[in-house]
């Protein structure tokens, strides 16, 4: 493979070492793979990449700072839970002050450190897929415990207690804050955690909950968007609105289409009719259906005018009427250009009831619909002549 076809499936990433664990499927370093897929080695080492390409670097999140200010709460708290062991102990004067806050150190640190601990314990369980119950209850028991300590132990100094409780307390939830959306991130990498639906916005959920509940719910499994899942979600609530009447048709047809009621029975209670009518919704013909009533909303076209002479010679109707009426008998078209020459003002359904033919045969065959094509026809002809 060479270097354009290297450039052209793999995205470039920070350097890492020739042969180490890659992610089967996407080639990529395991470190970068959203699904940890692995293998044991890279087959193919990554060769010089192409003239222009710039190396994607990891992109600056704002979680970054969260770690700082672990570091400096969990240091104001360590330091206000030896402060109150200095304060509350009593301690024998020959032990230096040093010696003291030495002694306490460890113990002030690992009970406010302790809550974190458990938290994150709790957290890797939890993106195992377990609910992780005791973990969570013993770090939540934990901190309330040192958030305790420091309360009562700086009382009743109102800085001291608002300052080293708050450093405490922030710390601990937003440790819980971060490493829950590391989860739902590590989750969703992994398929295992549904995807964000868009955001509706609460007019809309207010005035159509069911719509929008149901857009929601396409849009996080199907990954569609705003306007695409609200539109999904209207046609399949108009589609479960309109197949129980179908089904219900196609039972009282299944049922007649059998003698024995027992075997109806049977054929009613084996057949899915909801699978049946989604089945006449595919092949519906509403092209067909459409032409078919089409005369019904079709305007009559206006009669020609009184003075004018609908049998003239250039008139390809009139003459064959003039032909017919010779001798012989009349066509079905002859027969409604007469009746239209004998009744100008007449409807369509009376000139269907005078040439004594159906009313889809008189509009086909009615000169008023026609003649302006039939004139220019005529012209052309003359002209050619």
């Amino acid at each position: 493979m060479n270097a354009s076809q290297n450039g052209a499936r793999r995205r470039y990433l920070p350097a890492v070492a020739v042969g180490g664990p890659v992610c089967v499927e996407h080639r990529v370093p395991l470190a970068y793979c959203p699904h940890g897929s692995t293998s044991q080695t890279d087959p193919e080492p990554a060769g010089p990449e192409p003239a222009g390409a710039v190396a994607a670097r990891p992109r600056w999140s704002p979680a970054r700072l969260a770690y700082a200010f672990y570091a400096v709460a969990a240091s104001g708290a360590v330091a206000g839970q030896v402060w109150v062991a200095l304060s509350r102990i009593d301690w024998s004067p020959a032990v230096p002050v040093a010696a003291r806050a030495l002694a306490v150190l460890p113990f002030a640190a690992c009970i406010e450190l302790l809550a974190m601990a458990l938290a994150a314990m709790g957290d890797e369980r939890m993106r195992a897929g377990e609910r992780a119950y005791g973990f969570r209850a013993f770090s939540a028991v934990v901190a309330v415990l040192a958030v305790g300590i420091l309360v009562v132990g700086h009382a009743p100094h109102l800085y001291l207690v608002g300052a080293f409780g708050l450093l405490s307390t922030s710390a601990y939830l937003l440790w819980l804050l971060h490493s829950a959306a590391r989860r739902r991130d590590a989750l969703r990498a992994a398929g295992r955690l549904a995807t964000v639906a868009p955001a509706y916005g609460w007019y809309r959920r207010l005035r159509h909950p069911v719509v929008t509940a149901r857009a929601a719910e396409l849009a996080r499994e199907r990954g569609l968007g705003l306007y695409a899942s609200l539109r999904a979600a209207e046609l399949e609530l108009r589609a479960e609105a309109r197949r129980p009447a179908i089904a219900a048709a196609v039972e009282q047809v299944v049922r007649a289409d059998h003698a024995d009621p027992r075997m109806a029975q049977i054929a009613v209670a084996t057949l899915d009719l909801d699978r049946v009518a989604g089945e006449l919704e595919s092949r519906a013909d509403y092209a067909g259906w459409a032409d078919r009533l089409a005369p019904a909303v079709l305007a009559d076209r206006p009669a020609p005018p009184a003075g004018r002479d609908t049998t003239s010679s250039t008139s390809p109707a009139g003459s064959g009427v003039r032909r017919r009426a010779a001798g012989g008998k009349r066509g079905t078209a002859e027969r409604v250009a007469a009746a239209r020459q004998r009744h100008p003002e007449a409807t369509k359904a009376e000139l269907a009831k005078y040439a004594k033919v159906s009313l889809r045969t008189a509009i086909r065959h009615d000169p008023a619909r026609t003649n302006g094509s039939r004139d220019q026809v005529a012209e052309v002809s003359n002209a050619a002549a």
